[in-house]
C-alpha cells in the first residue's frame, strides 16, 4: 500500500509514496480518474461473477479503495468502501489473517485521509499488533507500522509516531533492496518527528538518508523534490536561510512540475519560502505566498488552521495588526473546531496531546492586543473563554452521557477500564529494569486507551454532536454578579510585532482581561514576562514548604521570605489591576500557569495580608463557569469520611501532622500512610454542625474501616455535600504514563495493605456521576495540585470532581496542617451551615478568621497555615 495521508505543518516535511514513488497529486487527471472507473467497473464485474463474502470481491474493493486514495479522490464512500472490505475480509478470512490485516490498514488510511485520524488509529494498531504477534509478516508489519506512524504524526503523538517508523524502518532494512523506497520515505517521516522533538541532529542524519537511498534507486524520480523540500526544511529550522532557499526553490518547482501547484507538497514549499521571506523582511512575497495556499480548496480544515496562524504571525511582524489580528483568531477557531470533532473518540491522553499542539494563532492576537489594547480586545478575549478547559469540557459531556446511557456494554468497558488503569498504574510503579517497566508501561497504555476508545465512539454515538458552546462576551458579563469583576489571567507565547523576526521568537508572557458586569468595555493589562512571575511563585511555594516541614522552627524567617516573594509577585500580577477593584466586592478570577499554584489571599499587603484588605477573591475554571447551566438534579445529604484505617489489621504508626504523601512513580508503591486522628475530630465537629443546621437531610459518615473507597465511590453520587479529609497523593512528573489524571489521587482505608483496592485517582474520580453534588470539600493536601497544561490549567483532584459533575470544590494548594485544617473546617462550616454564606463568602472569612486567631494567640501567621484552602467553581 501506499502512504496516502500527511499532515502540513510549519517547516514541512512530507513522506513519499514508498510502493510507486507517485506522492499525493494535484488535481486528478483523466488516466487517473479513468484508472479509479476501471477499478470500480471491474468491483462491479466481480461482484457479480462471485455473489456474497469472497476473496475476490475483497481485492476489487481494495483495489478501488487504493485507486481513489492514490489519486486524491478519497470521499466518505472510500472510508465505506474500505469498512466494508474489513467486515469481508473478517468473514472470509477471520482472524488473524493477512486478508483482513491489510483491510484494517486500508480503513486506517481512509480514515486519516478524511481527517478522522482518532478513528483510524484503533485500526491501524489492531493491523500491527496481528502483524506482530501472530501473523509474523514482515510485508504486512511494514505497511502497519507505516500508516500508524502517519495516523499519529497527524494526532501530533510524537512518541507513538518515532515508535511506529522505528519499526518500520527496521522492517524495511531486515527487507533489503526491496524495500529501499519505502525506506527512504520512512526515514523522511522519521526526520520530520525528531526535528519537532528538538532533535535536529538526529533528524539531518535522517533526511540525508532519505535523499541518498532514493537517488540511488530512482535518481529521476519525481519524489526527489519532495526530498529536496525536506532539506530546505531542515536548514530552515536551523536558520541557514541561505542554504534553505535554493532547495525549496528548486523543490517548488519540481513539485509544481510533477504534483501540481495545488498539491500538498507544492503548497509545503511554497509556505516554507513564505516563512523565509516573513523571518528576512519580504513581508509582499511571504504574503502572496500565504494567499495562495489559504485559496487552495483542497487543504483540510487543520492545514488552513495552522496556514492562517503562520500568516498571522507574518502580517503582525510586518505590521499590518487588524490583518494579523483577524488570521489569528479565524485560526484559532479553525483549530478549537477540528479538535472538538477530533477529541470526540480520543482517549483523555491523546486529547491532552491534541490540543497542545493546536495552530497558535491566538498567540499573535493576544501580543498585538496586549501591546494595543484597543484593537479588537473583545474577540480576542471572546477566543480565550471558549478555547479554555477544552479537554476537561469533553471529557466531562462525554462522561454525562455515558453515565445517563444505562447500557450493559458501557457497564462492562467501565468495569474493563478500571482494571486496565490499576494496571497501568502499577506498571509505572513496578521497580524492574528500564526498558522492561517501558515495555509494560507502553503494553498498558495501549490496552487502556483501546477500552478509552470503544467508550469515547460510545459516548459520541448516544449523544447530540454538540461543539463548544458559542458563549459570547455579553453572556459572561450578564451572568457576573452585581459589584463583582472578573480577572481572566492569560499565559502566552509573546511574539515580534512590527519587526523582521528571523528566530520566530516565542517569549513566554502574562497577560490578564478585566470585565466589569455594567461596562462594556474591556480593560487589558500587561503584565510582563513569565519567568519573573513563575519564580517568584515557586519562592512562595517554596517558603510554604519549609514552614510545613520545620516543625515550627525557623517560621520568622519563612515568613520573612514568603513576604519578599509575595510582595513582589503581588506587585506584578494584582497591584496593576487594582484601579478596575475598586468598588468590587467579589472577584472572579480565572488563573493561567502559575497563577494556579498561588492562593491569591496570601499575597502580602501592607502589614497584612490580601485577605484582610481586599474584596473577597474566588477562582473559575474558565470564564465558562459563569455560564454553565444549572444541572437538573437536587441532591441532600452529607457524606463525610474521616481518619481511614489506613492499616486494617490495627498495626497503625504514630499519627501524621500532614495529610499527604507525595513521592516519584518509582517511590510511590512504598509509601506508607500514617493514621490521621484530627481528621475524625474534624468529621464529627461536621457532623455535629450539620446535625444543627441541616436537620432535615441525612448525613453519612464513614470512618475507621468503614472509610473505603468502595463505600465511598457507591454512597458520593447520592448526596449533596461531600466531605473527604484523608491523604492525597500527587506523583511526580517523571511518570512514564502521561496522563496526569492519573498521577493523583484519595487514599482510603486498607492503603497500606491493599493499595490497589484502596487509591482512588483523578481520573477514576472523573468519571463518577456527581452531577447534583453541590459542594466537595477536599480536606487533604495538595488536592488542588497536579500538572499544569497550556489552556488546560491544572489537571488533578479539583478538576475531576468538576469533571464529574461537582459544582464547587474546595481544595488545597499546598501541605495542611491537621490543627489548622480542623479550625479552619469548622469556621467554614459554621458560616456555610449556620449563616447561610456563599461559598467565596465562607472560604474568605474562614481564612480571614484563622489568621486573625494565630495573630491575636501570637503564633506564626505564615499564610501556610491559614491560606491554603481555595475554593474553585460556582461561589454561591
Amino acid at each position: 500500500m501506499r502512504r496516502q495521508r500527511f499532515t502540513l505543518l510549519l517547516f514541512l516535511f512530507v513522506a513519499i509514496d514508498a510502493a510507486s514513488g507517485a506522492a499525493q497529486q494535484g488535481p486528478a487527471t483523466k488516466a487517473a480518474l479513468d484508472e479509479i472507473a476501471q477499478a470500480r467497473e471491474n468491483l462491479r464485474a466481480v461482484e457479480a461473477a462471485h455473489p456474497g463474502d469472497t476473496k475476490e470481491t475483497v481485492e476489487a474493493l481494495r483495489a478501488l479503495v487504493t485507486a481513489q486514495m492514490d489519486h486524491q479522490e478519497a470521499t466518505n464512500e472510500t472510508v465505506a468502501l474500505a469498512s466494508r472490505e474489513r467486515a469481508m475480509a473478517l468473514a472470509v478470512a477471520g482472524t488473524p489473517s493477512e486478508t483482513y490485516a491489510q483491510a484494517l490498514v486500508d480503513s486506517a488510511n481512509a480514515d486519516a485521509w478524511l481527517n478522522r485520524a482518532a478513528e483510524g488509529r484503533g485500526f491501524a494498531e489492531s493491523a500491527l499488533e496481528m502483524a506482530q504477534a501472530e501473523l509474523h509478516d514482515l510485508d504486512i508489519e511494514i505497511e502497519a507500522a507505516d500508516s500508524l506512524a502517519f495516523v499519529c504524526m497527524d494526532l501530533e503523538d510524537l512518541s507513538c509516531a518515532l515508535h511506529a517508523n522505528q519499526v518500520a524502518i527496521a522492517g524495511e532494512r531486515k527487507g533489503g533492496p526491496a524495500h529501499d523506497r519505502e525506506l527512504a520515505s520512512s526515514l523522511s517521516q522519521i526526520g520530520d518527528v525528531f526535528e519537532r522533538s528538538g532533535k535536529p541532529a538526529e533528524a539531518g542524519a535522517a533526511i540525508e538518508e532519505s535523499l541518498a537511498v532514493q537517488t540511488r534507486v530512482a535518481p529521476d524520480a519525481p519524489d526527489i523534490g519532495i526530498l529536496e523540500s525536506n532539506l530546505g526544511a531542515h536548514y530552515l529550522r536551523n536558520q541557514e536561510f541561505s542554504k534553505a532557499q535554493p532547495h525549496l526553490m528548486r523543490a517548488l518547482a519540481l513539485l509544481s512540475r510533477n504534483y501540481g501547484d495545488d498539491s500538498d507538497y507544492a503548497r509545503g514549499a511554497m509556505l516554507n519560502l513564505a516563512d523565509i521571506y516573513t523571518r528576512t523582511g519580504q513581508f509582499p512575497m511571504a504574503w502572496k505566498n500565504y494567499e495562495l495556499a489559504i485559496g487552495n480548496k483542497s487543504a483540510t480544515i487543520e492545514t488552513l488552521a495552522r496556514i492562517r496562524a503562520n500568516y498571522a504571525r507574518s502580517l503582525a511582524s510586518g505590521g499590518r495588526l487588524q490583518e494579523a489580528i483577524d488570521q489569528g483568531l479565524k485560526a484559532a477557531q479553525m483549530g478549537r473546531e477540528n479538535f472538538v470533532l477530533q477529541a470526540r473518540v480520543l482517549p483523555e491522553r491523546q486529547a491532552l496531546s491534541y490540543v497542545a499542539e493546536r495552530p497558535r494563532g491566538l498567540d499573535t492576537a493576544l501580543s498585538v492586543v496586549v501591546r494595543y489594547p484597543k484593537m479588537d480586545a473583545e474577540a480576542t478575549y471572546q477566543e480565550i473563554v471558549r478555547s479554555r478547559a477544552l479537554v476537561a469540557d469533553e471529557m466531562a459531556r462525554r462522561q454525562k452521557n455515558l453515565n445517563a446511557a444505562n447500557d450493559p456494554e458501557v457497564a462492562r468497558l467501565l468495569g474493563e477500564l478500571g482494571q486496565a488503569q490499576a494496571g497501568l498504574l502499577a506498571a509505572e510503579q513496578e521497580a524492574q529494569g528500564k526498558e522492561a517497566q517501558s515495555n509494560a508501561v507502553a503494553e498498558a497504555t495501549a490496552r487502556t486507551e483501546k477500552i478509552e476508545r470503544s467508550l469515547a465512539e460510545h459516548s459520541a454515538t448516544i449523544r447530540n454532536d454538540e461543539r463548544v458552546s458559542a458563549v459570547q462576551i455579553a453572556d459572561v458579563r450578564e451572568s457576573l454578579p452585581p459589584h463583582g469583576v472578573l480577572v481572566s489571567y492569560v499565559a502566552f507565547q509573546r511574539r515580534i510585532v512590527g519587526a523582521v523576526d528571523p528566530a520566530r521568537t516565542d517569549t513566554p508572557a502574562y497577560m490578564a482581561f478585566v470585565l466589569h458586569p455594567d461596562d462594556k468595555s474591556i480593560r487589558v493589562f500587561d503584565l510582563g514576562d513569565a519567568k519573573p512571575i513563575d519564580e517568584l511563585v515557586a519562592r512562595v511555594r517554596a517558603s510554604a514548604t519549609a514552614e510545613a516541614q520545620g516543625s515550627g522552627l525557623a517560621s520568622m524567617r519563612n515568613e520573612r521570605e514568603y513576604r519578599e516573594a509575595g510582595d513582589a509577585l503581588r506587585k506584578r500580577i494584582w497591584d496593576p489591576l487594582k484601579p478596575e477593584l475598586e468598588d468590587a466586592t467579589l472577584v472572579l478570577v480565572v488563573p493561567d500557569g502559575s497563577v494556579n499554584l498561588v492562593p491569591l489571599s496570601s499575597l502580602p499587603s501592607g502589614s497584612g495580608y490580601l485577605v484582610e484588605h481586599s474584596p473577597v477573591i474566588h477562582m473559575l475554571t474558565s470564564e465558562r463557569d459563569l455560564v454553565i447551566a444549572e444541572s437538573a438534579q437536587r441532591k441532600t445529604g452529607l457524606l463525610a469520611l474521616g481518619s481511614p484505617a489506613f492499616e486494617l489489621a490495627g498495626n497503625a504508626g504514630p499519627p501524621a501532622p500532614l495529610r499527604d504523601a507525595e513521592a516519584p512513580c518509582e517511590g510511590y508503591r512504598d509509601v506508607g500512610y500514617d493514621p490521621l486522628p484530627g481528621t475524625g475530630i474534624e468529621v464529627a465537629d461536621l457532623a455535629s454542625a450539620w446535625r444543627r443546621w441541616e436537620s432535615r437531610e441525612s448525613a453519612t459518615l464513614l470512618m475507621g474501616e468503614d472509610a473505603t473507597r468502595d463505600r465511598f465511590v457507591k454512597e458520593a453520587g447520592r448526596n449533596r455535600v461531600l466531605h473527604v479529609a484523608t491523604h492525597a497523593f500527587v506523583l511526580g512528573s517523571n511518570c512514564a504514563d502521561d496522563n496526569p489524571l492519573l498521577h493523583s489521587g484519595l487514599v482510603f482505608a486498607g492503603a497500606n495493605e491493599m493499595r490497589g483496592s484502596a487509591i482512588l485517582t483523578a481520573r477514576q474520580i472523573a468519571s463518577l456521576d456527581l452531577n447534583g453534588v453541590d459542594l466537595a470539600v477536599l480536606s487533604a493536601c495538595n488536592t488542588g495540585n497536579g500538572e499544569l497544561r497550556d489552556g488546560e490549567g491544572v489537571l488533578g483532584l479539583e478538576r475531576a470532581f468538576r469533571i464529574a459533575g461537582v459544582r464547587s470544590v474546595l481544595m488545597t494548594l499546598w501541605p495542611v496542617d491537621d490543627d489548622s485544617a480542623q479550625r479552619f473546617m469548622h469556621h467554614f462550616y459554621t458560616m456555610r451551615l449556620g449563616q447561610h454564606a456563599s461559598i467565596a463568602d465562607a472560604v474568605w472569612e474562614s481564612a480571614r478568621n484563622l489568621l486573625a486567631e494565630r495573630r491575636a494567640a501570637g503564633k506564626s501567621t505564615h499564610p501556610w497555615y491559614w491560606a491554603g484552602f481555595v475554593g474553585s467553581g460556582r461561589w454561591e
